[in-house]
């Protein structure tokens, strides 16, 4: 059964069919060739994969962020970022990573974070000379802090899979993504006059000034703090919310739509009736493509669990080793093999119940799991052919893919050796929920 699930799925991608429909198909062509069970059990596995309450938070979180965007959020964190890292070598890449942490915290998505953020920063990178393949990896690798940063969508789904408490792996996920913004703004420092210019402009520079933003350029801090200070409060609204019992995941969702609408209204009185058309339309474009491959996952999952797949995977992982450590080093290697060609949140749900169960069985904390495997899918955003990070950021760049790629790799590189430690340094992800809760 796992042959013919794999194998239609596979062909089903490779015929360039759209992920959900090839889900779907190959959970049908199964059920239908290799069991006697009723095909409207597929209708009913489909429904039941979008209808538990808490996902209810993911297009809220998703329409959160997009009010948030078209009421001038991005600009005003852009600037706060600049205020604090721009007089740096490399200093817009470095505003482009901070940026990408602060933002992060209000969308939730990886894509979105490039989409935004990058369609601003890219040419602004261009315009003061870095190279357009660079100025893509780093939009694209630090986009990746949004799906770590609460309110992550991608740890909204691993919730609801798993049955891991949501407000618990939203605070698990704070001191990793600080942790991993270092190591990108170390990335750059180490890499930015190497690779980060075009030849010629650095030629004509003063070495002092080789990526940093002119001064006259700068907000001063403290305005530029006052003007985002209402934007940086959503995170902490939501997290202080949810660990103080005043509403759960799903109504913070709910609270930050409204706060969103408020803010982007009447605060920074950019939000105006056409732009809440457009970032609704936006955001139900990018919702209905995660609900229609998370429905269709939920029916691949059931057959594969029905088909007794995860108890043969975690047979075989069980006899290689007994150590966690050997079984998340497996895991990490698995993961950041098909994060390369399985978008992200669809993997999630394939995946996980698959992997949990032996997780479990060795003593692994889920909180750490969760991180761990969060991370992993986020570094699939980068890594082609299906990195829709490095596409969405290749595209705005104007650059082919191959070129984004050839830049990404030292961010990689660092990314992975982010994960090693994360994976054999579970405090970094446990720590702050011990404390907490």
């Amino acid at each position: 059964m796992g042959g013919s699930l794999l194998g239609t799925f596979g062909l089903g991608m490779l015929s360039r069919v759209p992920i959900g429909f090839a889900l779907a198909a190959a959970s049908l062509v199964t059920l239908y060739f290799l069991t006697t069970d009723n095909l409207a059990i597929g209708a009913q596995r489909i429904v039941a994969g979008v209808t538990p309450y808490p996902l209810l938070a993911v297009p809220l979180f998703i329409l959160a962020g997009g009010l948030m965007n078209a009421g001038g959020i991005s600009r005003r964190l852009l600037d706060l970022a600049d205020a604090i890292v721009g007089r740096l070598t490399g200093g817009l890449a470095h505003t482009n990573i901070l940026a990408s942490l602060f933002f992060g915290g209000l969308s939730g998505s990886s894509v979105a974070d490039v989409s935004s953020l990058g369609r601003i920063l890219i040419p602004a990178m261009r315009e003061r000379k870095y190279t357009a393949a660079y100025a893509a990896a780093v939009t694209a690798s630090s986009a990746i802090i949004a799906p770590i940063l609460p309110p992550s969508i991608t740890l909204i789904l691993f919730g609801v899979v798993t049955g891991t408490s949501i407000g618990q792996l939203f605070f698990a996920g704070v001191v990793p993504a600080v942790l991993y913004m270092a190591v990108l703004m170390v990335t750059v420092l180490v890499t930015v006059k190497r690779s980060g210019f075009e030849p010629e402009a650095v030629k004509t520079m003063d070495p002092q000034d080789i990526g940093r933003t002119p001064r006259d350029q700068i907000a001063p801090f403290w305005p530029a703090l006052a003007r985002a200070i209402p934007a940086l409060m959503l995170p902490v609204l939501i997290l202080v919310g949810i660990r103080g019992g005043i509403f759960t995941p799903t109504e913070a969702a709910g609270m930050a739509v409204a706060y969103a609408l408020l803010v982007g209204a009447l605060v920074y009185r950019e939000l105006t009736l056409p732009k809440i058309f457009t970032a609704m339309k936006d955001s139900v474009a990018l919702i209905g493509l995660i609900l229609l491959v998370m429905a269709a996952a939920q029916l691949y999952s059931w057959v594969l669990t029905s088909g007794g797949v995860p108890q043969s995977v975690a047979a075989a992982l069980l006899a290689v080793s007994a150590s966690p450590v050997v079984i998340l080093l497996l895991i990490n290697v698995l993961l950041l093999v098909v994060g390369m060609f399985i978008e992200a949140n669809a993997a999630i749900i394939i995946l996980v119940p698959i992997i949990f169960p032996v997780a479990l069985e060795l003593g692994i904390d889920p909180l750490h799991l969760g991180v761990v495997i969060v991370v992993n899918m986020g570094l699939g955003l980068v890594t082609p052919p299906v990195g829709l990070n490095l596409m969405l950021a290749s595209e705005i760049a104007e650059i082919d893919l191959l070129s984004g790629a050839r830049a990404m790799l030292p961010f990689l590189a660092g990314g992975i050796g982010f994960l090693l430690l994360l994976t054999f340094v579970p405090a970094l992800t446990t720590w702050l929920p011990g404390v907490l809760y």
